[in-house]
């Protein structure tokens, strides 16, 4: 239990990071630091920057925006992908393919972030939807295994 929670934690942590906005070669050297120091220490499997990709088992009828997240990380068959999208508009398009997949358990709406929580058969996504100032947007994923 304690591990599931450490993971959740950590996964959280890492989307809000990745949700900060864009990275410059001085943060780039630090966040691959951070990613490797990360991995030896707790053995959780981060992708991040530029060329991340989503994690060996991400389940496949989630959709996804097209190209590499920006954060991806894999810990106790529970994910976390962060992308960044072109506006809003094209998040909550891929929110409408997740609910018509998913029963959709909450929504909540604060003007420049956008929170929805689905369940399915295997997994519960929580997608959180961030307004940019540049326009753009950021989509975080949090994917974890329903509870037996």
């Amino acid at each position: 239990m304690k591990t599931r929670i450490a993971g959740a934690a950590l996964m959280l942590g890492v989307g809000a990071f990745a949700l900060t906005g864009c990275v410059n070669p001085v943060e780039q050297l630090i966040n691959n630091t951070v990613e490797d120091v990360v991995e030896g220490a707790t053995g959780v499997d981060i992708d991040a920057g530029g060329g991340a990709s989503v994690p060996e088992g991400f389940p496949s009828d989630i959709p996804l925006p097209s190209g590499s997240p920006l954060v991806a990380l894999a810990v106790d068959g529970g994910y976390t992908v962060t992308y960044t999208v072109p506006s809003v508009a094209d998040g909550e398009s891929i929110i409408e393919q997740l609910k018509s997949q998913y029963t959709t358990d909450s929504e909540s709406d604060f003007g420049g972030m956008k929170i929805w929580s689905f369940t399915g058969p295997d997994y519960t996504v929580g997608v959180t939807l961030l307004e940019q100032e540049d326009g753009t947007a950021q989509l975080l994923y949090v994917v974890a295994p329903v509870a037996q």
